[in-house]
């Protein structure tokens, strides 16, 4: 009987291991940006790329012991270095990137503030060949939000609008409550709707953000996010569900 138990006991720990996983770049997001930080360049002609990646283009080189001022990271650190760490830093008048083990910075990598994503990587480990590497492509992704409808006037949906991002093939509106509960709402175009009965029954205001991925699978846990969440704006949404209810039957309606 013991076996059973601990087999579905590690199923269970698997499962919340990888959910975690799943949403922590989300959660990373939402942290502010602390203090400046510096770098030292550790090795001669380091080389500096307009993203975080190899692949990306290079811009030029920095020579050994050059000072740097880091402005975030893509990627995380687990137990060595496997070129998916990377440095944001000013570079001259603009922002580039360098390889996180070329430098020797003042604050320990993963409490760097995440200001990058690494690209999307097909099944044979390559970058896919829709996106433009000749500039970071996060830097692409530029355009409007909008939101149109009131949930307060008795809509029942909203819709929003955002830009589209060249490679990006789905997009993930997060729906956000005053308490941080999360609801994704996911569309294939630059257009996605927000349904009142899939939200909280809380009332509110509500935060809505976009990220957009990219994906060659039907299943939503292998997209591959491309840059981080936008803030689109907020919308403020009444109270729902059984309370509600109760209240309007109560008063005639």
């Amino acid at each position: 009987m013991k076996k059973p138990r601990l087999l579905t006991v590690m199923i269970v720990a698997v499962f919340a291991l990888f959910l975690l996983m799943l949403y922590l770049p989300l959660w990373a997001q939402d942290e502010q940006p602390g203090d400046r930080i510096y770098g030292l360049i550790t090795v001669d002609n380091s080389e500096v790329r307009v993203g975080p990646d190899f692949a990306y283009d290079s811009i030029g080189r920095l020579p050994l012991n050059a000072s740097v001022e880091i402005l975030g990271r893509a990627g995380d650190f687990y137990r060595s270095w496997d070129g998916r760490q990377w440095l944001q830093i000013v570079y001259g008048d603009r922002s580039a990137w360098v390889y996180a083990r070329l430098v020797r910075t003042s604050q320990a990598f993963n409490s760097i503030f995440p200001t990058g994503m690494l690209l999307p990587r097909n099944a044979d480990g390559r970058v896919p060949e829709v996106f433009n590497l000749s500039t970071y492509i996060c830097d692409q992704w530029v355009g409007e939000m909008t939101l149109t409808g009131n949930f307060m006037a008795g809509d029942q949906t909203l819709t929003v609008t955002y830009p589209g991002l060249q490679g990006a093939n789905v997009y993930s509106v997060i729906v956000i409550d005053p308490t941080g509960f999360r609801t994704a709402f996911d569309s294939e175009t630059t257009t996605a709707v927000i349904e009142l009965g899939r939200l909280p029954s809380m009332a509110g205001t509500y935060t809505w953000r976009v990220a957009p991925y990219w994906t060659s699978s039907t299943y939503r846990y292998n997209w591959q996010q491309v840059c981080l969440l936008r803030t689109g704006g907020t919308f403020e949404k009444p109270l729902t569900g059984y309370p509600a209810t109760a209240t309007a039957r109560a008063a005639g309606g």
